[in-house]
């Protein structure tokens, strides 16, 4: 019976050994792959989208402090910054439609630009800079127009967008030097604007501009 007894306990501890060891090698292996794992920006799930959200933010942080900044190259001033001829002043890059800026030329003249240069530029990441208003056509119906200061290519699929709306005003300057106008309504009305005039209501709002910022 002792010997039968002491077989059974030897057993026994050979089968809590060996679970013991299984336990352990599945655990490493777990540590493991988990060491292995890198999160990226194109990593998908919850690493996807909160780094997407992130960067949403950051980019609707830029936008607020260009257009907080009392400074002549903030946010207004940037939409306001005419070459007289229908452009902007400065671009000199081949656009979709029109001529853009080049980034370096863009984060000289700009506070947006200057902010998103160091925060996307720098870290290897691309954006575009649009701006989207309403026009009114000869049958007093109002469309949706758009044209691009920035131009770095086509946004990928998991490209993040944000805007902010400026107002522009009948008596404001047009902030180029270049401009062939005191204010953006004289500009109207030599045909020189890079912005149309909603209408001629004789109200002293110019246009409403949404300033958007793609990046990828």
């Amino acid at each position: 019976m002792r010997q039968g007894t002491s077989t059974s306990n030897e057993r026994g501890q050979a089968y809590t050994l060996e679970g013991f060891i299984g336990a352990m090698i599945v655990l490493t292996a777990v540590l493991l792959a988990l060491q292995s794992v890198v999160i990226t920006p194109t990593t998908g799930g919850a690493a996807d989208r909160s780094v997407q959200a992130q960067i949403q933010q950051e980019t609707q942080d830029a936008l607020v402090v260009a257009a907080a900044t009392d400074d002549e190259a903030n946010l207004s001033a940037m939409v306001r910054h005419w070459d007289g001829d229908g452009g902007f002043n400065g671009t000199d890059q081949p656009g979709p439609k029109e001529e853009v800026y080049t980034v370096e030329d863009f984060s000289k003249k700009f506070v947006l630009g200057e902010v998103l240069d160091k925060r996307f530029t720098e870290a290897g990441q691309n954006y575009n800079v649009e701006l989207h208003y309403l026009n009114e056509t000869a049958t007093d119906d109002r469309v949706h127009e758009n044209r691009s200061l920035v131009v770095q290519g086509s946004p990928s699929s998991d490209a993040v967008t944000a805007s902010y709306t400026v107002s522009l005003f009948d008596n404001q300057s047009v902030s180029s030097d270049e401009g062939t106008a005191d204010t953006i309504s004289e500009a109207a009305d030599n045909d020189s604007e890079s912005i149309p005039r909603l209408d001629d209501t004789g109200d002293e709002l110019y246009n409403v501009v949404e300033v958007r910022v793609i990046v990828w």
